[in-house]
């Protein structure tokens, strides 16, 4: 009688396991099926809704970048022909178009044209201001603010202006300066033409012993200090007191003026003695 009361679908052994596996499976797909249409009765308007925004997105996106680059080159294009009428030694119209691009150009062309077009006025007074101005400039970035620092320190130099020179260039002089080679060479020269010996000196040594200088700029820093030994002459030594030179009241001391080798490890190129009376 147990044997009889077994299911029919047991008594297959095997196969009606087998069987059964494949209704257990039907079941499942059905309930998932469901699960997925009810999902998508109840969420599918915002999922159609975010899928139109991320195609709208990537197209505005498109869109954007084309003509951002279009924009770029036909500034480029303005710039270029601005650059053209200055080589041709057309300074009034090459400002102007500049002004003309500074207008409506892209950030970086409008603080390089801005730039550009105060360099090219013939009232050196308003070209710096407008530098100093560009220089302060918040809205424009870090690097064109220094170009225009280092464009209205070669109008300083001209003025001779020793203190407006260092306020302009001390900011640039930094270890991690992006010119400050640049400002170092304004600085001495600047120093050396208001025949400030000592600060010109530091700053051409300075660019010499610099490893990471230009090979250009620390030649130009040993030509320079030629320049300032010429126009400074010898540097004598301190006067030898009475006890340390043993000098008589009446006589005469030679002494050897120190001329500073261009680089370090030079040898001085030679005695020239001449004489200083002593101090009564």
């Amino acid at each position: 009688m147990l044997s009889a009361a077994v299911s029919p679908v047991f008594s297959g052994g095997v196969k009606g396991l087998a069987h059964m596996s494949d209704i257990f499976h039907e079941v499942d797909e059905d309930v998932r099926r469901d699960k997925a249409a009810d999902l998508w009765r109840r969420y599918h308007t915002p999922i159609l809704i975010f899928a139109v925004l991320i195609v709208a997105a990537t197209g505005a996106w498109s869109y954007y970048q084309t003509n951002r680059q279009k924009t770029a080159e036909a500034a480029n294009a303005r710039f270029e022909a601005a650059i053209a009428l200055a080589n041709e030694g057309k300074a009034q119209e090459a400002a102007a178009a500049f002004d003309a691009v500074a207008k409506d150009a892209p950030k970086g062309y409008a603080a390089l044209a801005r730039i550009r077009a105060a360099e090219l006025r013939e009232d050196r007074a308003r070209a710096l201001q407008e530098l100093e101005a560009i220089a302060d400039d918040k809205n424009v970035d870090k690097l064109n603010q220094e170009v225009a620092l280092l464009r209205a320190a070669l109008i300083i130099l001209e003025s001779g202006d020793r203190q407006k020179m260092e306020r302009a260039l001390g900011p640039m002089m930094t270890s991690n300066g992006a010119f400050r080679f640049s400002a170092q060479e304004l600085n001495g020269l600047d120093a050396l033409a208001n025949d400030d010996f000592e600060e010109a000196e530091r700053d051409f040594n300075v660019l010499l012993s610099d490893r990471d200088a230009p090979q250009s700029v620390r030649q130009r820093a040993a030509a320079y200090q030629g320049l300032l030994h010429a126009k400074r002459g010898p540097k004598p030594a301190a006067a030898p007191t009475a006890a340390a030179g043993g000098a008589a009241s009446g006589g005469n001391v030679t002494v050897t003026p120190v001329i500073e080798p261009e680089q370090e490890g030079a040898a001085p190129s030679g005695e020239a003695p001449f004489e200083v009376k002593p101090s009564k």
